[in-house]
């Protein structure tokens, strides 16, 4: 078995599972390798959370949707007040597949004005239409509610770009194709976005609000790597 030497190691704070724990890391792409030594969590993961504690006090005693989720991070903290889904492109929307509700984020079947909170982790850089996303989850948000989300974004990129789309319900590829993981299915998604230096301003554009965007870097709470930018749109 290799033995990976620890390149990064501190003590902190993890809004993920609530403890004062050690954060370290055997890799110096701390975005996937920087974990909590208690949970598991990566920076973004912690970064989301701590987010939501900071600036959303009592987010888990709302009403909370989140897509595609790959720990229960989330689920743990809000009870009967959470609900998830992911995507199994066999199954009919709105149903259940071994006890996971079915969900296409473009098209939801969730009535308008139903949650507070709607959350997506790394999920909007492997859809083939964010726009139609993005005014999804808005519609079914009820009025002051956010969408809290991270997704990869590309600061050498002035201009978002798509790499892949559909025509005729095939997968024409514009860039070099290129997979994340993926926590159901064949364990990979196909990244169809690079977003870019113009994301927010998409954003808008996609869905009618507008998007914060929050950047922290602080290892005390476990925040540090590429990255890690929460985004929150809020239907005013």
């Amino acid at each position: 078995m290799t033995h990976h030497p620890v390149i990064r190691r501190n003590s902190g704070y993890c809004h993920c599972c609530r403890n004062e724990v050690i954060f370290e890391s055997t890799h110096d792409w701390l975005r996937d390798y920087y974990k909590c030594s208690v949970c598991g969590s990566i920076p973004r993961q912690r970064h989301l959370q701590y987010i939501l504690d900071k600036y959303f006090q009592g987010w888990d005693g709302l009403a909370i949707h989140e897509s595609s989720p790959s720990a229960d991070f989330i689920r743990r903290y809000s009870g009967d007040n959470y609900s998830s889904s992911q995507y199994f492109p066999e199954v009919p929307l709105g149903s259940y597949h071994q006890n996971i509700r079915c969900e296409n984020l473009e098209i939801l079947t969730f009535p308008e004005n139903h949650f507070d909170i709607f959350i997506t982790q790394d999920v909007f850089e492997h859809l083939f239409s964010p726009a139609t996303a993005a005014r999804e989850i808005m519609r079914v948000l009820k009025p002051g509610g956010v969408h809290v989300f991270t997704a990869p974004k590309h600061g050498f990129l002035k201009f978002s770009r798509c790499r892949a789309t559909l025509r005729d319900g095939n997968v024409v590829h514009l860039e070099e194709a290129q997979y994340h993981g993926n926590p159901i299915g064949d364990g990979r998604s196909l990244v169809t976005w690079d977003y870019g230096s113009d994301f927010e301003f998409l954003l808008q554009e996609w869905c009618g609000f507008p998007t914060v965007t929050y950047v922290t870097r602080d290892p005390s709470i476990g925040i540090d790597g590429e990255y890690l930018e929460v985004f929150v749109t809020r239907k005013i």
